[in-house]
């Protein structure tokens, strides 16, 4: 934040202050947060909203007041401007909050910050933006007022003001308020979008769960056919476009309960970071590539991919928040990279595979709703989780339906070492792969024992994945595999 000197004259000389509230008192769009908070709660309701754009912007708004209303807690607020303001409402300076918002969001917002002398947004007939604010607020302060904003519309606003206050405009938008000549108060950056910033709402290290299409690859020893890596590659890269895209709408479907955890708030939607109609956009182009993709590569990648996002949309509309429902959808997603890879080799499904992974990553997802329950317990015993249907005193039923999962998941192993692996003469040396279920058992206990001491505060996947002592597993896990496949004279 830069403060100017013209303020050093204290109280007495600065004008009324106006505050904007989209993207300036709040790091984003009220009306996007409440339409897309509609789409996940009523699609129909949203659907059928969108016929009355045609009677104007602020009717729209003033009926997506009535069938959202908008919780002002929720929100990602601009700290540094709400610290600069808490400082002027301590000179007795009036600030008056005045936005395009609908007015019953200008009113839940004021009303939750506490700071502001009056509250004015748009009604069902004028939307109060550019010209029509500017002339309002020509009309409510005569004697002059200064303004926050950030917008390209604001600079009309701007003009008719004695004083400038930037919260974070563009750079363009920034350059023309200063050479409108105003008194500059203030002035807030934000921060702007980046490759990385995308990088991390893309998920792209979660790109590491599609490893397991190359999974039927190896297992069928496949891998020396170029064509099927190929084939695999490209399954992969498909894969993870689709994912990345339901990452999005989870984000975008999860908005109010991501601001309420302790690390989530941190994700570029949640804080602010990125705008939610930029992050709409990007699902269908993601979808569409993943979909080309898919269709120049194999019939079964498009199905495989359909059923992925098709499962993935009943998790993020309902799924997600029925217990138990919840973990046993994440179990078959992962479970269809498996069958997902299978079939672009055109390989047999193997059921041993299949239900290794369904119990195994169902144990996983149990183990990720565990460590949040643990998170929790320290409050109400029966406080619900955010955007879930636990309850923190669901923690004893959680950790034995997960811990009983695991262990079923290493006796699968063994059975079908027992049963298939070794009658079936496929691996030169098949006594090396007993190393499999022993080194499994040891991870999936340590990964329980983590989870219970409040320490698996991520996916478990993801643990895994940055996790060393998993890391000095996989070593003589891969060994045990090559032994066991290469004939040794």
């Amino acid at each position: 934040m830069t403060l100017h000197s013209n303020l050093e004259g204290g109280p007495r000389a600065a004008p009324v202050l106006v505050v904007d509230l989209d993207d300036t008192l709040v790091r984003t769009d009220t009306l996007a947060e409440q339409f897309v908070a509609l789409v996940f709660r009523n699609p129909l309701a949203a659907l059928m909203l969108l016929p009355v754009l045609l009677r104007g912007r602020a009717a729209f708004k003033a009926r997506l007041a009535h069938l959202q209303p908008l919780d002002p807690a929720a929100l990602p607020y601009h700290e540094a401007l709400l610290d600069f303001l808490r400082q002027q409402k301590a000179r007795s300076r009036p600030i008056h909050l005045v936005t395009a918002a609908h007015q019953s969001v200008a009113d839940a917002v004021a009303a939750h910050c506490g700071l502001f002398d009056s509250a004015e947004g748009s009604d069902g007939a004028r939307n109060l933006k550019g010209v029509h604010k500017a002339e309002r607020l020509v009309e409510r302060f005569p004697d002059g007022f200064a303004y926050a904003g950030d917008s390209r519309a604001d600079l009309k606003v701007w003009a008719k003001a004695q004083g400038v206050v930037l919260a974070g405009p563009a750079a363009a938008v920034a350059l023309e308020a200063r050479r409108l000549g105003k008194p500059l108060e203030a002035e807030f950056e934000r921060d702007r979008p980046s490759l990385k910033t995308w990088r991390k709402a893309l998920r792209l290290h979660q790109w590491t769960k599609n490893l397991l299409v190359f999974l039927p690859l190896l297992l069928s020893q496949k891998f020396t056919d170029p064509q099927a890596v190929m084939l695999s590659l490209a399954a992969f890269v498909a894969m993870g476009l689709t994912a990345s895209a339901t990452y999005l709408i989870n984000d975008l479907s999860d908005l109010a309960s991501d601001r309420r955890h302790a690390t989530k708030r941190h994700r570029p939607l949640a804080a602010g970071v990125l705008r939610i109609e930029h992050v709409a956009a990007a699902v269908p182009l993601l979808l569409a590539a993943a979909a080309a993709l898919a269709l120049a590569t194999s019939p079964a990648l498009l199905l495989g991919l359909a059923g992925y996002a098709v499962l993935t949309l009943a998790y993020t509309f309902r799924l997600k928040r029925r217990a138990i429902l919840d973990v046993a959808s994440l179990a078959l997603l992962y479970a269809i990279r498996i069958a997902i890879g299978a079939a672009v080799i055109a390989t047999p499904q193997s059921p041993w595979l299949i239900t290794f992974s369904l119990f195994f990553f169902f144990s996983m997802s149990l183990a990720k709703r565990y460590a949040e329950i643990h998170n929790l317990r320290a409050g109400d015993v029966s406080r619900p989780l955010p955007g879930r249907g636990y309850r923190t005193d669901d923690g004893p039923a959680v950790l034995a339906l997960g811990a009983a999962s695991s262990v079923a998941s290493v006796l699968i192993v063994v059975t079908y070492l027992m049963e298939e692996a070794f009658p079936s003469n496929i691996y030169a040396q098949p006594d090396w792969l007993w190393v499999a279920p022993l080194l499994l058992m040891i991870w999936v206990a340590r990964l329980w024992l983590v989870a219970g001491r409040g320490e698996l505060d991520e996916d478990p996947i993801a643990y895994a994945i940055r996790d060393r002592f998993s890391w000095k597993l996989m070593g003589p896990l891969l060994a045990a595999f090559v032994l066991a496949t290469v004939a040794w004279p």
